[in-house]
C-alpha cells in the first residue's frame, strides 16, 4: 500500500522514518486546522483534508501539551506559544517562571484515512517541564520536557532513546502494528 505521510514538518517526518521501519511517501502539503481543544477531533478533521488533497490512503499527526497547573492550557495549542516566528520555548518558560508544579502530560494523535474509514492512535507521555532549556538533539518542545521517571530531557537523551519513549513513538507503534496487521 502506498501511504502518505501529510505534513511539513521535518522533525516529524525523521522520526516517523524512524518509528515506522517501511517506506512512507511525504506529502509536504500545508492543510487548515480546525481549533479545538480535543487533539482527536482536530486530526480527523486533518486526515480529511489531506485525503482530499491526496486521494490516496494518508496519515496526519498532531499534538499537544497539557501543563497541569493551567488546567490542561495550552494542549493543542502549544504550537502558537512562541515569541518569534519560529517555535521556540521561551514564552513557555517566562510564563512558568514562578510555578512550583511544572507537571505535563504530552499527547500525539495520529489518524489514519484510507477513503473509508478513519483511524485514530493516541500517545501519551507524563513528565515535567525544566526551568531552562537544556540538550541539542531535539526540536520543539524537546529542550524542556523530562519524561517521568527520568533525568533528561528529549533533547538531553538523544533520538534513538526519545523515540523509543516518546508520545509519537507510543502512537507511531499502535499505527504500525495497525497497517502492518492489514
Amino acid at each position: 500500500m502506498e501511504l502518505h505521510f501529510v505534513t511539513s514538518n521535518k522533525g516529524k517526518v525523521s522520526e516517523a522514518e524512524k518509528i515506522l521501519e517501511f517506506p512512507i511517501e511525504i506529502a509536504d502539503i500545508e492543510l487548515p486546522e480546525i481549533q479545538s481543544l480535543d487533539l482527536s477531533e482536530i486530526v480527523k478533521d486533518k486526515v480529511v483534508r489531506a485525503y482530499e488533497k491526496v486521494n490516496k490512503p494518508v496519515f496526519v499527526d498532531d499534538v499537544g501539551m497539557f501543563v497541569n497547573a493551567w488546567n490542561g492550557f495550552p494542549g493543542p495549542f502549544i504550537k502558537f506559544m512562541r515569541l518569534s516566528g519560529s517555535y521556540d520555548n521561551e514564552l513557555l518558560l517566562k510564563m512558568l517562571a514562578g510555578e512550583k508544579n511544572r507537571e505535563v502530560v504530552v499527547k500525539a494523535v495520529i489518524g489514519f484515512y484510507d477513503g473509508g474509514n478513519i483511524h485514530i492512535f493516541e500517545g501519551k507521555v507524563e513528565g515535567v517541564l525544566a526551568h531552562e532549556e537544556r540538550g541539542s538533539d531535539g526540536w520543539g518542545f524537546d529542550p524542556i520536557f523530562i519524561p517521568k521517571g527520568y533525568d533528561q530531557t528529549f533533547a538531553e537523551m538523544g533520538k534513538e532513546k526519545k523515540n523509543k519513549i516518546s508520545h509519537r513513538s507510543i502512537a507511531m507503534n499502535k499505527f504500525k502494528e495497525y497497517i502492518t496487521s492489514m
